[in-house]
C-alpha cells in the first residue's frame, strides 16, 4: 500500500488547490475528506483537488469527490478536478464524473480565472 500526501495552496482568485500525491482508498481516503472539510470550513473559498499526481483511486475517493462537489455546488462555491491522463483520470471518465464535475488539465488554469 502505497499511502497518500496531500499539499494545499492558495490559488488566485479565491481558489484552494489540494494536491493529492499516491493512492486514494479505503485506508486514505479519510486524510483526503479532512482536506476537504478544512477548505470548506473557510469561507468563500473554491476547491480544486489536482489529481495530477495521484497514481491509484477506488470507489471511496470516486465518492468523496461527489460528495464534496455536492457539498460546494449547494453553497454557491467552486469545485474542480484537475486531472491528465493515467489511471485516474480514466476512471473518472469512465465513472461519468467528468461529465457533472468541472475538469481542468491542470490547477494553472483555475489560477487565472474566477469562480
Amino acid at each position: 500500500m502505497e499511502g497518500i500526501e496531500l499539499r494545499s495552496d492558495d490559488l488566485a482568485n479565491g481558489w484552494v488547490s489540494i494536491a493529492v500525491l499516491g493512492e486514494i482508498d479505503l485506508a486514505t481516503v479519510e486524510s483526503l475528506e479532512g482536506a476537504i472539510n478544512e477548505v470548506f470550513d473557510m469561507a468563500e473559498k473554491d476547491l480544486v483537488v489536482d489529481l495530477t499526481g495521484s497514481s491509484f483511486m477506488d470507489s471511496t475517493g470516486l465518492k468523496a469527490l461527489v460528495m464534496a462537489h455536492r457539498r460546494f455546488d449547494t453553497a454557491g462555491r467552486g469545485f474542480a478536478l484537475a486531472v491528465s491522463g493515467g489511471p485516474v483520470s480514466r476512471l473518472i471518465d469512465l465513472s461519468g464524473l467528468s461529465s457533472s464535475i468541472r475538469t481542468v488539465e491542470s490547477v494553472e488554469e483555475l489560477g487565472a480565472v474566477g469562480s
